[in-house]
């Protein structure tokens, strides 16, 4: 596409000086038509209108845009090349940050006063106390150093009390800097020119990396019904010195700078020479051969996830996008918002209206009495429910505040989301009492634990109760369930016990697990 066609440009020096003719800009005028954010960074697309019959144009463009990134969107319109140029400057203050430069400036005078007095009534004391009187009346003399004494004593106190507002007016100077130094655009002390002949608006894209977005969630479970209601926010902030207002593009990912063409190296197998064998058994050094294999592990590796994501549109695209559509294709997810951005890089959080989305769920409850007292309340997720590009998000439980996770790509945290605990349900683990005898052969260790699952609400509840049994990890150890009460619903490889119980309303159900471990005489079993 057009829009996208690279042009060759001619960059002049960076440390070049403007000339006679280019007059250092109070403020940049070119006009902003479309801007594109991406989670750190910010493509700006100028229009510029040429002036004259001959289509010369000029765009003078904040030093927050980096001069290597100018691109032309409708190079078609261009008469051979552009120039980009960046040149020093004194350091950008925006219009908008003026009076906070004031106000700074203001505050540094009154410290730079106190200062000077601070300097004087030191200098004072010095006098005063190097000073040598020359009197010989004894009378006189006494009189002197009484003076001297009172004036000492007032110059001490003024002193002490100038040291105080000075550090006062010092810290308020100090925050005055480090508001201004936040807010002073990137790149404040030079600015790019662009020029050229066209014949009509030249479209000119520059990137800049003092911008950034990322997206919020407010999630709110319903225990009634069991779905998620979801709130989006867009949190962005951008600090080129340049307001903008309009509709802004929001990428889930960054432009990609440079693409390879994804290649695997031969994977080559031969005997290793035996003094690398014995270099590597002592210790001594890592074998050319193992590098070489490594980093053909790590070109598959490379190329495995180039093929993970070569997915079909088809497979990526939501069944039910919801306004405002998340616009999704192989390469990336796309957002338009409408808002208004300051240049001084001031946060900005913008509700996404979201067509009252809403997550289809599965409430478990869940208790881990060896992790913690109260259950847990887990909304399992639908893999078909609406993709949320990932984010923050906050949790609620019917509307009360739960905690806050992070939500992943496409991943487990997506479909199973815990919301917090539920502290009136609540399970207690009691280990019975172990015995250890001999047999003739054998020894035999008796042990097990008692659950007991408490439903301190006013409604029936359905539980969800995991905890384990040992798993043998040498052949020598035999292991012998006599007893589970309730049956478990199911139990996996790693002995991971899992019980679906229903407790009524203010009960306590009991689960009794009791095994025996059998293991060679004169052995030890050792937890692991």
């Amino acid at each position: 596409m057009k829009q996208f066609f690279f042009l060759l440009l001619f960059v002049l020096s960076i440390s070049a000086r403007p000339s006679d003719a280019l007059e250092i800009p109070e403020k940049y005028s070119s006009q902003i038509s479309a801007v594109d954010f991406y989670p750190s960074g910010a493509k700006f697309t100028f229009a510029v209108q040429p002036e004259g019959d001959d289509g010369d144009f000029t765009a003078i463009i904040p030093g927050a845009f980096r001069a290597d990134s100018i691109r032309l969107a409708n190079p078609e319109s261009v008469y051979g090349n552009i120039y980009v140029a960046s040149y020093p400057r004194t350091k950008w203050t925006p219009s908008q940050l003026e009076s906070l430069r004031q106000q700074a400036e203001s505050q540094s005078r009154i410290v730079n006063d106190l200062n000077a007095k601070r300097l004087s009534l030191e200098q004072t004391l010095s006098l005063l106390k190097n000073s040598t009187p020359e009197k010989s009346n004894p009378d006189d003399l006494l009189k002197f150093i009484k003076e001297a004494q009172n004036i000492r004593l007032e110059t001490e106190n003024e002193l002490s009390q100038i040291k105080l507002t000075l550090s006062d007016e010092q810290e308020k100077l100090r925050m005055l800097n480090a508001e201004l130094n936040a807010k002073t655009p990137s790149g404040a002390d030079n600015f790019i020119v662009v020029t050229g002949q066209a014949g009509g608006v030249v479209y000119i894209e520059a990137f800049t990396n003092a911008a950034a977005w990322s997206p919020k969630y407010i999630l709110n479970l319903s225990t009634i019904s069991g779905s998620v209601e979801v709130k989006m926010f867009i949190r962005a902030s951008q600090r080129t010195g340049l307001d903008y207002s309009g509709n802004m593009t929001l990428h889930t990912k960054n432009p990609d700078e440079s693409v390879t063409v994804p290649e695997i190296s031969p994977l080559k197998v031969g005997i290793k020479p035996k003094e690398e064998v014995v270099a590597k058994m002592s210790g001594v050094s890592l074998s050319r051969t193992n590098k070489q294999f490594k980093s053909a592990r790590a070109a598959m590796n490379e190329a495995a996830m180039f093929m993970e994501d070569a997915m079909t549109e088809e497979d990526s695209v939501p069944e039910s996008p919801k306004a405002p559509a998340i616009r999704e294709t192989l390469a990336d997810r796309t957002l338009d918002i409408d808002g208004t951005l300051t240049g001084d890089g001031t946060e900005r959080d913008f509700e996404v209206q979201m067509s009252d989305l809403y997550l289809d769920s599965k409430i478990e409850i869940t208790l881990i009495p060896e992790q913690r007292n109260d259950a847990w309340i887990v909304a399992s997720m639908d893999e078909k429910n609406e993709h949320l590009i990932p984010g923050e998000a906050e949790l609620r439980v019917d509307n009360h505040s739960s905690g806050k996770i992070y939500l992943g790509e496409y991943g487990e945290s997506q479909r199973r989301i815990p919301f917090g605990y539920a502290n009136q349900i609540t399970a207690k683990k009691e280990r019975l009492i172990g015995v250890t005898g001999v047999s003739w052969f054998s020894g035999v260790f008796t042990s097990g634990y008692k659950l007991e699952i408490t439903n301190g609400t006013k409604a029936e509840q359905t539980l969800i109760v995991r905890d384990r049994l040992p798993v043998p990890t040498d052949e020598k150890i035999k292991l012998d369930v006599k007893r589970i009460e309730p049956k478990e619903k199911s139990r996996d490889k790693e002995n991971r016990l899992t019980w679906e119980v229903t407790v009524p309303a203010g009960e306590t159900l009991p689960i009794i697990v009791d095994y025996t471990l059998s293991y060679p005489s004169g052995e030890e079993l050792q937890y692991k």
